[in-house]
């Protein structure tokens, strides 16, 4: 039996939405109804190639609240996609 480990505060998560649409963002924590991440990005094809850019380009609290019956899975992100996260919503910039 393959015990999975629970999200812990600050963990890079992925959420994918019924609409179709991945969600990445920092795990904060969760009620019976939301999820809270702060930092929702979703990821975009540019001029370069896939990016990472703002999920909602209009908002100003740095916590976003997503509605458990909108989602249909979540997991944390994959390793390398989890990094290149990291560089796009900070200053840090990992080897």
């Amino acid at each position: 039996m393959l015990i999975q480990k629970t999200l812990d505060q600050g963990d890079i998560v992925s959420i994918k939405l019924l609409t179709g649409e991945e969600v990445l963002g920092r795990y904060v924590s969760e009620t019976d109804t939301e999820i809270h991440v702060k930092k929702p990005c979703t990821l975009a094809m540019g001029q370069q190639g896939m990016g990472i850019v703002a999920w909602m380009m209009t908002t100003q609290p740095e916590t976003t609240k997503l509605n458990k019956h909108t989602i249909i899975a979540y997991a944390p992100t994959d390793g390398e996609i989890a990094k290149a996260y990291l560089e796009a919503t900070s200053s840090i910039k990992l080897a």
